[in-house]
């Protein structure tokens, strides 16, 4: 009996809740759309990553970080950053490898699925330890 996964295991494999464990509260919390932009500033991504999070992050109301239009197009987001729909692409999938952003299904195309903004939860703490020192 074989314990190396198939390709097949690995990609039903449920991802693990990357987000911060408790929901933000805009009340008591810095607004979301702040502390992530924070956190993706602070990070170690490529350029073409950090631009592209940005561009998404664009579109997302300033407290809640909800997106206005939770379908990423593609095509406007090379438009928008000026690189290649490949190169956005591969950039979107690093922020959800990441914990960056979430969509509604792995297996729908980003047009098609609906995608929000998450915080990794490690990202989260250190946000947070930050302000309150």
């Amino acid at each position: 009996m074989s314990t190396i996964p198939t390709p097949a295991d690995v990609y039903a494999r449920s991802a693990r809740a990357l987000i911060a464990p408790a929901p933000h509260d805009p009340l008591r919390d810095e607004p979301f759309r702040a502390l992530w932009e924070r956190g993706v500033l602070g990070s170690r991504m490529i350029p073409n990553t950090k631009l592209v999070s940005l561009a998404v992050a664009a579109g997302a109301d300033w407290t809640t970080g909800d997106l206005a239009a939770p379908r990423l197009s593609v095509g406007q987001l090379a438009e928008a950053t000026a690189i290649t729909h490949g190169q956005v692409v591969v950039s979107l999938n690093i922020l959800e490898q990441r914990g960056w952003v979430a969509r509604s299904s792995r297996r729908d195309r980003w047009g098609v699925a609906e995608v929000r903004l998450t915080i990794p939860a490690a990202i989260m703490r250190r946000l947070v330890k930050t302000r309150l020192s």
